[in-house]
């Protein structure tokens, strides 16, 4: 199976927030898993191993460093991290939002049209950021 996956991976991504606990509740309530938390810090776990870490603004510990910055329309909700859900189709995507809005939180419309093979809506965490969620379009192969 270690021939089929990826030589790499995002290991680490960055986002400075104001409120450390309700970020973390936020992303936790996306799906995203639980890791750990420390003084300053909360880890949250993506799908692949990734780990979004959550450090307090204005910190000593996080001076610093840099927020991450993946989002691919800067012009988009003020996107700062685009996620892809395991769902490849609108209606898988549908799903996972209706699942948000049954959860409190209160994502964008999918739009009818895809973005390069992505259908997509957007979210905005406590400090503001655009949280987007496109639908995947991986190859087969395990990642």
């Amino acid at each position: 199976m270690e021939d089929f996956l990826p030589a790499a991976a995002l290991g680490h991504f960055v986002m400075k927030v104001q409120n450390i606990e309700e970020s973390y509740q936020f992303y936790v309530g996306l799906g995203l898993r639980a890791f750990d938390k420390f003084p300053g810090l909360a880890i949250v776990e993506l799908r692949g191993g990734t780990h979004l870490l959550l450090f307090q603004k204005d910190d000593s510990q996080s001076r610093t460093l840099q927020n991450s910055h993946v989002g691919q329309r800067p012009d988009f909700g003020g996107e700062k991290i685009d996620l892809m859900i395991a769902g490849r189709t609108k209606a898988d995507l549908e799903l996972y939002r209706i699942g948000l809005i049954d959860k409190g939180y209160s994502p964008s419309v999918i739009p009818d049209d895809d973005l390069y093979g992505h259908h997509y809506f957007s979210i905005q965490d406590p400090d503001g950021n655009g949280v987007s969620f496109y639908t995947n379009h991986c190859s087969d192969k395990p990642v």
